[in-house]
């Protein structure tokens, strides 16, 4: 059955509508000022999904810490709930099932060699995880980061197959360290750990079917990661003795470290300072007022995911915009912009989509509060219909001199004039030649 944990408190959500908040109409009654009145509603229709919404425009309501906005979202097993300043968690037994067990043949079988390829070593400082099934950011606390199917999990993975508490993340004194505490094992880029393994940065971590990407603040005096944004780094490592107390008197230090950050952001447009071969596709530049007006976001891929997270390809760091807010996808007939059932909504031309809408000529886009202009360099480049009625102009210009032309020798009757006097002194001769001969016959 549904519930909605309370610290040690467990309160069932029955179906129909359940009301959160404090006084004496609560359903679930909170830990505050009498006065707060109900914050949230939740919603059950039948055997469907559980949907929260606010129940009122001034209730503050907080999803897994995304502020909620006018439309409903669904609750998943292990959401965290935030309302009126009070955490609560949901958790659905149906989800709990139960742990499953493999052979000891099959740990032979999954436990595999070490890392291959240069690792990047990380401080133990900026630690957190991202999901690749739905692009949710995890940040590792100094107690660390708890997965499993429990809903009391930090990260719920909701798997038979998943342990209750299953893996957890924490800080050591080499950078970050994942230990297994599972029945089934946790795997770091497709190798089964066993016991527990330090974390580089970019590792893909595998608990059940679902994945997460590990990130973390780089060491600063790493020099192996100096040689990958390009070959002229290759000159800092010969120098591994003294890194510490020279990277601050070293001119090329600061350059190197600010590149590294770079590449260490969350997202894939922080990309080292080359240039990309790849053609521009498109253009999203902001509108809102601020310091961040005019920034502009390059797509050079057909496909484009848009939101808060740091898995997607332009990332908008603002609350009222979703983990997972949108993309932007080219299609044969143009691009399109699809709402990914972001809470606080996709909008084009001020218009709230539902689904997907074709993006013609250059219209402005709003994801949640982010205001954005879209340009294809495919509409710019391409005006040919503007020419074909040039051309039927010109056409039709050439043929009004041929028109003009013939005009002139319509009032030419000349000949039929010319015809009828010739006509008449054939007449008048014949007049003539017969006069003469009856004259001559009256001499005669």
């Amino acid at each position: 059955m549904p519930v909605l944990q309370l610290n040690d408190q467990q309160f069932p959500l029955q179906a129909g509508t359940t009301r959160v908040g404090s006084g004496g109409e609560a359903d679930v009654p909170l830990p505050a000022d009498p006065g707060l009145g109900i914050q949230a509603i939740i919603d059950r229709a039948g055997q469907g999904p559980m949907t929260i919404r606010r129940a009122g425009p001034s209730a503050s309501v907080r999803v897994n810490g995304v502020l909620l906005g006018a439309e409903p979202t669904p609750l998943m097993h292990g959401d965290k709930v935030e309302i009126g300043g009070v955490e609560l968690r949901f958790a659905d037994d149906a989800k709990g099932g139960a742990t499953q067990f493999v052979s000891a043949s099959e740990i032979a079988a999954l436990a595999g060699s070490k890392r291959a390829g240069a690792a990047r070593p990380t401080a133990a400082s900026g630690g957190r995880v991202v999901s690749l099934v739905d692009g949710k950011e995890y940040t590792v606390p100094s107690r660390g980061l708890v997965f499993g199917r429990d809903a009391s999990c930090d990260v719920v993975v909701a798997e038979n197959e998943v342990s209750r508490r299953h893996a957890e993340i924490a800080a050591g004194d080499q950078g970050y360290v994942v230990r297994d505490i599972s029945a089934n094992g946790v795997f770091v880029n497709g190798e089964r750990v066993k016991g527990s393994q330090s974390l580089v940065r970019s590792d893909v971590l595998r608990i059940g079917k679902e994945e997460f990407r590990f990130y973390a603040d780089l060491l600063a005096t790493a020099p192996a990661p100096a040689a990958q944004p390009d070959g002229a780094a290759a000159a800092a490592p010969p120098a591994p003795a003294a890194p510490i107390a020279a990277a601050p008197a070293a001119p090329s230090r600061p350059s190197e470290a600010e590149r590294l950050a770079m590449m260490s952001a969350p997202t894939p447009l922080a990309q080292p300072a080359y240039e990309d071969p790849r053609p521009v596709l498109a253009r999203l530049e902001t509108l809102n007022a601020g310091p961040t007006r005019g920034a502009t976001f390059v797509l050079r891929t057909p496909l484009a995911h848009v939101g808060r997270g740091a898995h997607n390809d332009v990332r908008l760091a603002d609350e009222s915009v979703s983990e997972t807010h949108a993309k932007l996808q080219r299609r044969e007939d143009g691009w399109y912009v699809v709402d990914m059932e972001s809470t606080n909504g996709t909008y084009v031309a001020g218009t709230r989509i539902r689904g997907e809408r074709r993006l013609d000529g250059s219209p402005d886009i709003r994801f949640g509060g982010i205001k954005m202009r879209f340009t294809s360099t495919d509409a710019a480049s391409a005006p040919p219909p503007a020419a074909e009625p040039r051309g039927t102009r010109a056409i039709a210009s050439v043929e009004r001199p041929k028109r003009a032309a013939a005009a002139p020798e319509r009032p030419a009757p000349a000949a039929p004039s010319g015809g009828r006097s010739a006509l008449l002194w054939l007449v008048l001769l014949a007049v003539i030649a017969v006069v003469g001969f009856f004259l001559l016959q009256g001499r005669a």
